[in-house]
């Protein structure tokens, strides 16, 4: 049977460990998400480009003008929208990764 000392270190030990784990993840992808989206505001006048975009009724027609809108632009924009969507897919799969650790770890 642990001591009761053993327990509460343990616990401890675990939580810091979720926590390093946690926000090491959260902050470097806050980082590629805050620098791509200057980067992205600075070279694309955001606006302009939900101003053209097609009604959704047609399922088809957004998708498509977003292929296109993402097609005609400089090469820094497309580098800044990659980094940001993988930035993002990286930041939600590391959270769902940590959080089924989490889950499986027992804390108390």
């Amino acid at each position: 049977m642990p001591l009761p000392i053993h327990t509460i270190v343990m616990r401890r030990v675990r939580v810091i460990y979720m926590l390093e784990h946690t926000l090491n993840t959260v902050m470097l992808s806050a980082l590629v998400i805050s620098v791509a989206a200057v980067a992205l505001v600075h070279s694309v006048d955001v606006g302009s480009v939900w101003h053209n975009m097609p009604h959704l009724v047609n399922s088809i027609a957004p998708e498509q003008f977003l292929i296109s809108a993402f097609e005609h632009t400089k090469f820094i924009t497309q580098i800044t929208l990659s980094a940001l969507l993988f930035a993002l897919g990286y930041f939600f799969y590391r959270t769902m990764m940590n959080f089924l650790e989490m889950l499986s770890m027992k804390v108390l």
